[in-house]
Order: C-alpha cells, then structure tokens, then sequence
C-alpha cells in the first residue's frame, strides 16, 4: 500500500530528466527538466569502473527547462553512467561519448 499523499505521488510521476543524445558528440549534451522545482542540480559522470570523471553543477530555476553539458576534452571516448541529483531526487544513465 502507497502511504504518500496523492499530492505527492502526482508530483513524482510526473517530474522527469532526459539526458540527450545518448550518442555524445562534440563533448556536449543536454539535460530536460520537466516539472521539478528551482534547484541547483549535479550532473556527474561515471566511468564503467565506478570512478567519478566530471562533476559540475547547475541552477535549475524553472518546472521546465533544458541544459547544455559541455564536457571538458580530456574524457574519453566509451560508455559512461551519468548521474544528475536534485534534492533526495536521483537519476542515473548510460550514455555513449563518441
């Protein structure tokens, strides 16, 4: 049984991040944010091995809005886990840098 006020579970269905493109190129990609409250975020990047390549922070001032990353270019190509936190809020995922 959910004990979450209806409130609260509208709230978390509904925020969502999305990391594009899953391909990197150029060392840059971007984040959407779409319903989540003024924050400042961290994006981090991770290798396969779980050791942390970038971390950078961001100024979320909207429900909605979209971000550049821009990857510095010591980064390797190959695949990555990028983790982007806000508040107690977490959220992971592969991506490719080309």
């Amino acid at each position: 049984m959910n004990t979450l006020p209806l409130t609260n579970r509208l709230k978390k269905r509904l925020q969502r991040v999305t990391v594009y493109p899953n391909l990197v190129s150029q060392q840059k990609f971007w984040l959407q944010l779409y319903h989540i409250e003024k924050c400042v975020f961290t994006v981090q990047l991770y290798s396969l091995a779980g050791q942390q390549v970038y971390k950078h922070f961001l100024y979320h001032a909207d429900f909605h809005s979209i971000h550049t990353v821009q990857l510095p270019r010591h980064i390797d190509r190959g695949i990555y886990k990028v983790a982007i936190r806000f508040g107690d809020e977490h959220f992971v995922q592969p991506i490719v840098i080309d």
